[in-house]
Formats: C-alpha cells, structure tokens, sequence
C-alpha cells in the first residue's frame, strides 16, 4: 500500500503574539543531524509538544501546517482550541474536521525548538498511521520545518541534516535543480516518456507519499499513459482510503537523472481532490523514487540538490502478493490483513481480509517490521510464501508463490 499525505492549504491566520515564532537551531550551532526512523519510503522523526511528551510525526513536504493525528494525545496536554476547521485532501472524503491549536511548542531532538505555532488537530484518525505503518505514529510535519532551515536527507545512513540558510554552501557533487514554490509546496519539472511520446510535468516534490510518482488523471488530459494497469487500493490519504490503478511509465527523467519502467500512481477521479492542486501541479514525486538519491531540499533559494544513491538503480517493483496488511492491538503486534487485490496469489490461495497473519516466511511483528515484510513481498516472482494465518480461531496454513502483475 502507498501510503500519501498531502494536505491542502488553510486559510486560518495565526492568532498568537510571541517573541519567538517558528524552529531555531540551538545558539551557535549552524549544522545538526538528527537520526530518523523510514517506514515505507517515509521519514518519521520524534517530536516533543509542549515540553510534555514525545510522539513520532511524517516529516512531509506537502504539509503546511503540522498535525495531530490522535485527538486524544490534545487534549491531554490540553492544547488551547481556539475553533474548529473543515479541510480537504486526498481521499475518498470530501471533508474532515479538525481543531485549531495555537501556541503549542514543538522541539526535535538535540535542542531545536519552535514556539508559538499552530497545530491542526483532527477529530478523528483519518489517516490511520499507526496501524498502515507498524509503529506508534501520531502526526504530520512539514513547512515549519522546510521554511526554517535547509534540509539534506540521508536515506541511506537515515539521518537528517539541518542547516542555518545563512550557513548552507552548495556541494559540486549535488546537482541543482530549480524547485519554484507554490503556496508554500515544492515543485520541479518531470520528463516523462510513454509510446514514443514525451511530455514535461510539474510535481510536487513529496516527502509525504511513499510511492514512486502520482499523476492525476485529471491534470495529464494530454499525456500519454500506460496501456497495462493494475486495479488496486493506491493508499491512504488524510481524506480516506485513495483508489486508483498502478502503471509503468517506459522513461523519467530529473534533469540529468534517467530512470525506466518507474511505477506510477494514477488515482481514480474524484479521489485526489482539486485542493492540492497548486499552479501546474500534475502529480507528486514520493519517497520510492527520493530515497534514490542523497536529498537537500532548500526553500529560501527554491533549489534542489541531488546526489546518486546506493538505491539509484534498485528496479521499481510494485507488491506481488496482492495483500495489503496493517498492525493492530494496543501495542501494535497483531498483524491483519486488510485487503486482499482479486486475480493475485493471495487471493487465489484463499486468503481473506480480517485474517490475522502469525507467521509469514518467519517474520512477524515481534522479530520485523512491516516495512520489512511489505519489502519481502516485492521481493521477485517465484518466491514462495508460506503463512499461517487465523481465522475464527482456527490456525489455517497457506501458500503460493509472489507474480508480478504490473
């Protein structure tokens, strides 16, 4: 599943007055790195509210305002909710409601701090992080970040480097790469090329989306698309569960990067809302094509800089199982299968949606992670896969082998 997380533009204004509003790095420091933790192609970094606790949030370049996705974590630090908001976002969902929060103090590790900022709080956990990813997520961050400092990401290492702008020189081993912003989001010109036709795209750069590349039926009227798609479940967004059919384009490119057969995303229309479209916005840019490369993403001189990774020529490989599965319980050790793809393996072997899976190949949630089994299950057509999985409190074996359906 692909996980996407871009939230549209507010129109609230700040109601506060501090001294101080937004990130600064500690005195003196001009440079700081900051381990992050990647689950499906997505940055998670802990962040402290209010001095009072610790909680783990997406670091997102479509967001512009951070977000609290479990209520109850707000009103136990007793957030101050100076009204109520409707927004939209990608989803099935024409609109959510959230609570305005002001003032509140966030802090990453090694003493950056921010103050006086406003936080969205949703009602409800639209998103279900913490179930679609494995781990205990609560939020999203992005803009208070990006517009402070100048971030190079390290996939490979996972680390986080934030630089002072003033500080920041560009490397000769970077290639910069114009990224105009609109309404506070990233954007870059994307060459793609399908049937001896190519066409030039602007997307958003997302940090937020875990998959390779999204293009919105809707914007992409002239472009060519693949012949050969696949029906699936693209992922979850802020406004529900997002629809849509997964693809091959023949060639990419940014700038000088070349890339084939990259897997894109193409969400059914109505699921991907017109809110986010900014400008020329055809689609988004996520993090199975990023973590491709060493990433500085610099705001104040609307500049990208990439760098080839170990990843950079990994092939683009899509789930060959047909399941998509979640943790549940209190701690998250239960592993459920959510969906089940018609016309794949796990389909075909009698797996259903709502089995709880115990053992797979040897993983479970007790020994891996769920980025780790959703990895195996790309792995390469062939593999066998041996579950044993329950069902109405019966211990039921199944097996099949992975296909590569698109």
């Amino acid at each position: 599943m692909i996980l996407i997380l871009v939230i549209c533009q507010l129109t609230y204004q700040p109601l506060y007055s501090q001294r101080r509003i937004g990130f600064e790095l500690p005195a003196g420091v001009n440079k700081l790195e900051i381990p992050f933790e990647e689950y499906s192609n997505l940055i998670v970094i802990p962040i402290t509210i209010n001095g009072f606790i610790t909680v783990r949030f997406v670091l997102d370049t479509g967001a512009e305002s951070a977000i609290l996705t479990e209520k109850a974590l707000g009103d136990l630090l007793n957030l101050q909710y100076v009204r109520e908001i409707t927004i939209v976002a990608p989803g099935i969902n024409d609109a959510l409601g959230a609570f305005v929060a002001t003032n509140v103090q966030l802090s990453l590790p090694f003493g950056v701090n921010g103050f006086g900022m406003n936080m969205l709080v949703l009602k409800e956990d639209y998103l279900e992080l913490s179930q679609n990813l494995g781990a205990e997520i609560y939020g999203i961050i992005g803009y208070d970040i990006f517009s402070r400092f100048v971030v190079e990401i390290d996939y490979l290492n996972d680390m986080l480097i934030l630089y002072a702008p003033d500080y920041f020189q560009p490397r000769s081993s970077f290639t910069a790469i114009p990224m105009p912003l609109k309404k506070t989001k990233p954007f870059i010109e994307f060459k793609i090329g399908q049937h001896n036709s190519s066409d030039t795209v602007s997307l958003l750069i997302d940090t937020g989306a875990s998959h390779a590349m999204l293009l919105d039926v809707k914007e992409t009227k002239e472009i060519e698309l693949p012949k050969k798609l696949l029906k699936t479940r693209l992922g979850q967004g802020i406004g529900g569960e997002i629809p849509g059919f997964i693809g091959r384009m023949e060639t990419c490119a940014i700038d000088k990067f070349d890339f084939r057969k990259v897997l894109v995303s193409i969400p059914l229309s109505g699921a991907y809302t017109k809110a986010i479209k900014r400008g020329s916005l055809h689609g988004t840019i996520g993090g199975d094509l990023l973590s491709r490369f060493r990433v500085i993403i610099d705001y104040q001189n609307e500049t990208l800089y990439l760098k080839k990774g170990s990843y950079y020529k990994v092939p683009f490989e899509f789930d060959m199982s047909g399941l998509t599965l979640g943790a549940k319980g209190t701690k998250l050790d239960s592993l459920v299968v959510l969906f089940v793809r018609d016309n794949t393996p796990a389909k075909r072997a009698g797996v259903k949606a709502g089995d709880y899976v115990k053992n797979l190949n040897g993983y479970n949630l007790h020994n891996s992670t769920l980025s780790q089994m959703n990895a195996f299950l790309r792995k390469r057509p062939g593999v066998k896969v041996r579950m044993t999985i329950l069902r109405g409190g019966q211990k039921i074996k199944k097996r099949f082998k992975l296909d590569r359906m698109i």
